[in-house]
Parts: structure tokens; sequence; C-alpha cells
């Protein structure tokens, strides 16, 4: 009868241990399953906040182009009425002269303007991809 008892106890002791690691193995699975989905939304949003970045970049290049284009109109209508008042060939020359050095100065800087623009619209997209990264490799080392 003892053996029998004996034989029982190391049955049950067996399951109980078995049960808990089953329950163990079962809640850190669960735990990483709702560790790899909160990840994976906030990759999502990460995602969306980069996009909106880039759309509003692209929007404020758009409207500093259309701004700077319209400003070009004007400027180019005055300097052609500049141009045609010209009464000599040496006025004629200067004004071409000068109109071609304005135009050329206000496009290097619209260009420059508008290459900063991209490349700051490119650093603050690149913010939420980068913390998502830093993120993953952080959680990498956790395991």
């Amino acid at each position: 009868m003892s053996t029998t008892r004996k034989a029982r106890a190391t049955a049950e002791e067996a399951t109980n241990t078995a049960n808990a690691a089953m329950n163990d193995g079962i809640e850190r699975m669960t735990q990483g399953l709702t560790q790899f989905g909160s990840f994976g939304q906030e990759n999502i949003e990460a995602m969306i906040e980069c996009a909106t970045t880039v759309a509003k970049g692209f929007e404020k290049i758009a409207n500093e182009n259309a701004t700077y284009a319209k400003k070009q109109m004007e400027t180019g209508t005055d300097r052609f009425q500049a141009l045609s008042k010209a009464k000599t060939p040496q006025e004629f020359f200067e004004a071409q002269n000068d109109l071609l050095r304005t135009s050329m100065e206000s496009h290097i800087g619209q260009m420059n303007k508008v290459s900063d623009m991209w490349m700051s619209t490119a650093r603050d997209a690149a913010q939420p991809l980068s913390k998502r990264y830093s993120a993953m490799v952080e959680m990498m080392q956790q395991r």
C-alpha cells in the first residue's frame, strides 16, 4: 500500500510540475504574443507618422514652389518692361545682364531653400522609424 501511495504521490508531483511548467509556458507565450502585437501596432503608428510627415513636407514644398513661381512671374514682367524701355543697345544689354544675374541668384537661392526643405522632411520622417528600430534592438537584447 505504501508503494502505491508513493507512486501516486510521485505521479501527482510530476503532474503538478508538468502543469506548472505548461501554465508558465502558456503565460510566457501569451505575454510574448501580446508584446509582439503591441510592437506591431507601434510600428504601424510609426509608419503612419512617417507618411504624414512626408505628405506635409510635400505640401510645404509645393506651396513654396508655387509662391516662387508667382513671384518670378511678377518680377519677370517688371524686368521685361525694363528691357523694352531700353533706348540704346548699352541699356538693353545692361538690363539683360541684370535680368540674367538676378534670375540665376534667385533660382539658386530657391534650389537651396527647397533642398533644405527636402532634407528637413526626410530627417523628420525618419525619426519615428529610427525610434522603432531602436525599440526592436532593445527588445531583441532583452531576449
